[in-house]
């Protein structure tokens, strides 16, 4: 049983703030106040188990929290590989700390057209200054939500990212379980088939690296890989069950948590679960 439990990735959520209210997210129907993950527990989690890399995102926006930059440079100094997703629009004033931080990758959340071309020339000031100053890191990606409204626009996406030159692009499907909006719709089987096989086609023409999602399984890849601790602390096997409390990381480890009966019940009932029988993400 414990075989599943082999976590390589830590998802840490630095805060439930967030400075925009985008429609596909699910963070307005959970009601909880801004918060700031502190670097002191920050440090208790991350030296609670045996991680290769910590994401740092969640339901709100990672660079609001002031002490990001100092959780970047901690874990990479316990030989921790880093990743930040932000939604962008912060970016010009953290530049420098960006680079000096070690971050190893860092991924822009794209959905919106409109918001995407508010936030490119921000991308792309921080592609310039990592070509100016010959800088291996951070790796820059595009992170793509896909869903009826942008279908027709992904390729576009595409497009911009090769030209600017980014290091990879990452598609994923909506994720909409808990009906965010109930005017947001996901494209059909046949469209996502036609869509994986045009971008796949063009990222080899154009040799960019794509990272597409694969089909969905129980037990859920994603809990076999990884945990997700949020800003609270609390432990939960997904970022989409954020509700689903398994203990408090800070006060009792993660360790414990993971073998708990209650972790393990969680496990072997999550085909009958009510959110992770309906994803497919």
């Amino acid at each position: 049983m414990f075989k599943i439990f082999r976590y390589l990735t830590l998802q840490i959520e630095p805060t439930t703030a967030c400075n925009l209210n985008c429609k596909i997210c699910m963070r307005k129907k959970l009601g909880r106040d801004n918060i700031f993950l502190s670097f002191e527990n920050y440090k208790k989690i991350v030296d609670s188990g045996n991680f290769r890399y910590v994401g740092l995102h969640g339901w709100g926006e990672p660079l609001l929290n002031h002490d990001i930059f100092e959780m970047i440079k901690y874990a990479e100094s316990k030989g921790i590989s880093t990743n930040l997703t932000t939604n962008g629009t912060l970016i010009h004033e953290k530049i420098e700390h960006i680079f000096k931080s070690g971050l190893n990758e860092i991924a822009f959340g794209i959905y919106d057209k409109s918001l995407f071309f508010h936030i490119l020339p921000k991308i792309e000031e921080l592609i310039n200054e990592k070509r100016r100053n010959n800088f291996a890191r951070p790796k820059i990606y595009f992170d793509i939500t896909i869903y009826k409204e942008n279908f027709t626009q992904i390729k576009e996406f595409l497009d911009i990212a090769h030209d600017l030159g980014v290091d990879a692009v990452i598609l994923h499907r909506l994720f909409n379980v808990y009906n965010v909006d109930p005017r947001i719709e996901y494209i059909s089987e046949r469209e996502e088939k036609e869509l994986f096989a045009e971008v796949t086609e063009f990222s080899k023409f154009k040799r960019m690296e794509l990272y597409l999602p694969s089909s969905h399984r129980l037990p859920c890849r994603y809990v076999k890989s990884s945990i997700f601790v949020t800003a609270y602390g609390n432990v939960t096997p997904c970022c989409f069950l954020p509700e689903l409390y398994l203990g408090n990381a800070v006060e009792i480890g993660l360790k414990r948590i993971i073998r708990s009966k209650k972790y393990i019940e969680f496990v072997k009932g999550m085909s009958e679960h009510p959110v992770c029988s309906k994803c497919f993400w």
